[in-house]
């Protein structure tokens, strides 16, 4: 008991300074599992076997940030992405609705292959420059990406399905076809969430300035030009390569979707070649990865420390411990009726206990729980399924949530708070549309 209510008040800590802005992430996800692991009595010597453990979970994901947001940055900066902004800038015009149903749709097409940073990967570089000339909110664009991999990642090979597959011992391709007609109704709720931010942006005046004409905004590109020793971010556009830089791009992501070579390592090879074949001198070299520097720095450091809280977390047993509190809180009259229950539970739970804990930690207490109300494993296991896959880049110690934000170049506040709420709604129109669909039971 005392464990699961020190691993509570842990998270609540961290999730308020976080919200708040209270200190950088970094000694947040430090400072905090530390001290709530000493209060309960474990040695130094125990609380560090666990900060090591946990940094090794985390360590790839930092790896992979680290080439990959210099190496689409670079891609930006000798203008691959130009084309395609300036043809999308000129069809749309003002019509900020048609850039935000194209986000979803972009995003619902690359996680087709299940891989949550892939997707964010191809989405984020290829739509943010498109965000910040019309003056779009980039937190618009986080949301329409995390609102997608929640409906799309319920395929096999997303993962959540699959784990649930496990713990109910059954075909997990079985578990996919009951899930097709919902995800295909998910689909147009993405699409239909994607208009209203659209429509939430264009009243906010993005795309158009005093002027009527498209803003072009020269000024959110944040200092990048003078990282640059104050070079012109114009000399580095490379108009001739644009082919090259196209075909390398696919290169990487082709290596990424069909070959076992870690992420990372696909990206270290693409920014091994960018270099070489964009910038001829080690001084231009050089320049070209500054730029970029401060951002390719920080998140992977943030990423390193969320491995300490993972690590406390799991070593301690705080997570068990919290998820037996959260099942023994449920009141007996809602039993008979925990499959939504929980379902509905399910993103606030989720972003408390990440992805592992929460199917192989706490889904088998549920059901045990649920069984004694007459309540399927089945219909708990596809209720809470279905409504935790929303909350995966809302999990404030899930590595992939500051993936995101570091591309998108914005704070875990802002995901957080703006997210949030939109996304832990979806989950509850999801659950609703599986009710009619009869995938689970009330």
């Amino acid at each position: 008991m005392f464990l699961g209510v020190v691993g509570f008040i842990m998270i609540f800590v961290i999730v308020y300074c976080l919200i708040q802005s209270k200190a950088n992430p970094i000694p947040i996800f430090i400072t905090v599992p530390l001290l709530a692991a000493f209060v309960c009595g474990f040695a130094p010597e125990a609380v560090f076997g666990f900060v090591k453990k946990g940094v090794t979970t985390t360590w790839s994901t930092a790896v992979l940030f680290l080439f990959s947001i210099v190496y689409f940055g670079l891609m930006s900066d000798v203008g691959m992405f130009d084309p395609l902004v300036n043809f999308l800038v000129k069809k749309a015009g003002s019509n900020i609705i048609l850039i935000t149903v194209a986000t979803a749709i972009i995003a619902t097409i690359a996680h087709l292959d299940g891989t949550t940073a892939g997707t964010m990967l191809i989405t984020v570089p290829a739509m943010l420059p498109i965000y910040k000339s019309l003056h779009m909110r980039p937190v618009i664009l986080t949301c329409l990406v995390s609102a997608a991999i929640g409906v799309m990642n319920l395929t096999p090979w997303g993962g959540p399905t699959a784990r649930v597959g496990i713990i109910l011992n059954t075909d997990v391709n079985g578990l996919w076809q009951e899930l097709i007609p919902v995800q295909i109704a998910g689909f147009v709720m993405v699409i239909a969430f994607a208009v209203y931010l659209g429509v939430l942006e264009k009243r906010r005046g993005a795309g158009v300035i005093a002027t009527g004409k498209a803003a072009l905004l020269s000024e959110d590109m944040e200092g990048v030009e003078s990282a640059a020793d104050g070079g012109d971010l114009d000399a580095m556009k490379r108009p001739k390569l644009l082919w090259f830089n196209v075909f390398l791009t696919a290169g990487v992501i082709l290596l990424m979707c069909f070959t076992k070579i870690p992420l990372y390592g696909a990206f270290m090879i693409g920014l091994a070649l960018a270099l070489l074949v964009n910038f001829r001198t080690a001084k231009e070299q050089a320049n070209a990865i500054k730029v970029h520097a401060s951002a390719a720095l920080s998140t992977p450091m943030i990423l390193l420390t969320t491995g300490v809280f993972l690590g406390v977390l799991n070593g301690t047993k705080m997570m068990e411990a919290m998820a037996n509190i959260l099942i023994n809180v449920v009141p007996s009259f809602l039993g008979p009726h925990l499959a939504i229950v929980l379902g509905m539970l399910s993103v606030p739970i989720g972003m408390m206990l990440g992805t592992d804990s929460f199917f192989f930690g706490f889904l088998p207490l549920a059901i045990g729980v649920a069984d004694k109300f007459g309540v399927s494993a089945h219909d708990v296991s596809m209720a809470m399924l279905i409504g935790k896959d929303f909350c995966i880049l809302v999990t404030p110690h899930n590595a992939t949530t500051f993936l995101l934000i570091g591309l998108a170049g914005i704070s875990i506040k802002e995901q957080l708070k703006f997210c949030t709420p939109y996304l832990w709604l979806l989950s509850w129109i999801m659950l609703v549309l599986a009710l009619v669909l009869g995938i689970f039971a009330l």
